[in-house]
């Protein structure tokens, strides 16, 4: 039996709910730095994939240095255009040839880049309002290895929490729903922004709702528009967090007496003035959480074999959501787990977790079901790299 190097501790300091101030974001797929993270991860999947239709098994990669450099469009009431693409560059290491066989890496990702925008953007078009391009070369052989020996491909951490406070969950899901029901129910776009802040029991939304401009006929109807998308947030939000203020305020930069709306040809910033990097937004759990322990790996596009930069933060998040649903005592838990380069990945450095129980009290029965959780996963951590390369799982 592997002996693991397990810590589990009582959580210190004041529990985030209980805490006078929590600020939390979450980016939108249509935000510049999303929309990268999103292309990344697809051509990591399609990678992937042809690499084991066509030669039984994974290679190395890390296509997780995709860049968005912004175009330029001019919106107005009743139509616009884009007059400059935007511009999607893609880097990173892959292995264009194993084995005596060449890998179509750059027709791999752009088609893969391609796809993720046609899937997830309702008005953005790849072909008429983007230039895709792929610098991505060759991994270093001692990297390239270490997807076949599955050991640990640098010396990094994951790290997660679970469960969400309940700003986390409002932010999250509001986000969530704007992208999903709300655009087809609005004239709005993909590029959302939610800045969530609670003051005691009293929660802001602050919301950056992109409009599209071809369906605005004029400034009344864009503040009616705005007006009753902001009514619907409201009431989505308010069902979210009922036991605290909800107060929503959508597109505060605009100013009517200038004629300074939020207009878009295409749902997204990113056609005119905001550019856009892999791992810019939303950390692995989906949200950016200033007043958590937190990771800045990037996880979007490296390898879901080894790169424990990306397996480690999944792994993180669906061990504390084990822990949650097996360990009744368990009111919160924060984990990290860090790894060693060439090392084995099942067994890290060190996995810490820091619980928060119910009763405030750690018991060694308790610690000890949290460990076996932790055991567990980590010995199973093929489950988390299959659900990645499945795309069961989000890391953004």
């Amino acid at each position: 039996m592997t002996k693991r190097n397990i810590v589990v501790s009582e959580a210190t300091g004041a529990y985030i709910e209980d805490q006078p101030v929590e600020i939390v974001e979450r980016k939108g797929i249509g935000h510049p730095d999303s929309l990268c993270d999103g292309i990344a991860e697809a051509i990591s999947q399609a990678y992937t994939h042809w690499c084991e239709t066509n030669l039984g098994g994974p290679l190395h990669h890390n296509f997780d240095k995709v860049q968005l450099v912004a175009g330029e469009s001019s919106p107005r009431f009743g139509g616009g255009d884009v007059i400059k693409p935007i511009r999607i560059q893609i880097a990173g290491r892959g292995t264009p040839e194993y084995n005596g066989t060449k890998v179509p890496m750059d027709t791999i990702a752009i088609q893969a880049a391609k796809d993720y925008v046609r899937r997830t953007m309702k008005y953005l078009d790849p072909d008429k309002h983007m230039v895709i391009d792929c610098f991505a070369g060759r991994g270093s052989s001692e990297l390239i290895s270490q997807v076949v020996q599955v050991t640990a491909n640098d010396t990094s951490f994951g790290v997660s929490h679970w469960p969400r406070s309940g700003l986390e969950e409002a932010v999250y899901q509001t986000c969530n729903y704007i992208t999903s029901t709300l655009r087809d129910k609005f004239p709005v776009g993909e590029d959302v922004k939610v800045m969530g802040c609670r003051i005691g029991n009293d929660i802001t939304l602050t919301v950056a709702l992109p409009f599209i401009a071809s369906r605005i006929a004029d400034a009344a109807d864009y503040e009616e528009a705005k007006r009753a998308a902001q009514e619907a947030i409201q009431i989505f939000a308010e069902k979210i967090t009922p036991d605290r203020n909800v107060k929503v305020m959508v597109n505060t930069a605009d100013q009517a007496k200038r004629g300074d709306y939020y207009l878009t040809v295409t749902g997204t910033s990113a056609e005119m003035g905001d550019d856009g990097e892999v791992g810019r937004g939303n950390r692995a759990s989906g949200l950016i959480t200033p007043m958590r322990s937190t990771s800045l790996e990037a996880p979007c596009g490296k390898n879901p074999v080894s790169h424990v930069g990306k397996v480690y933060n999944a792994l993180a998040l669906d061990t504390c959501r084990a822990i949650i649903n097996r360990v009744p005592e368990v009111k919160e838990v924060t984990m990290q787990i860090l790894s060693q380069i060439g090392h084995p990945i099942d067994q890290p450095l060190v996995c810490n977790a820091q619980v928060r129980t119910k009763s405030g009290v750690l018991s060694e029965e308790t610690r000890a079901a949290v460990t076996a959780v932790i055991d567990e996963h980590l010995a199973n951590i093929a489950d988390v790299r299959a659900k990645i390369r499945a795309g069961e799982i989000t890391l953004f």
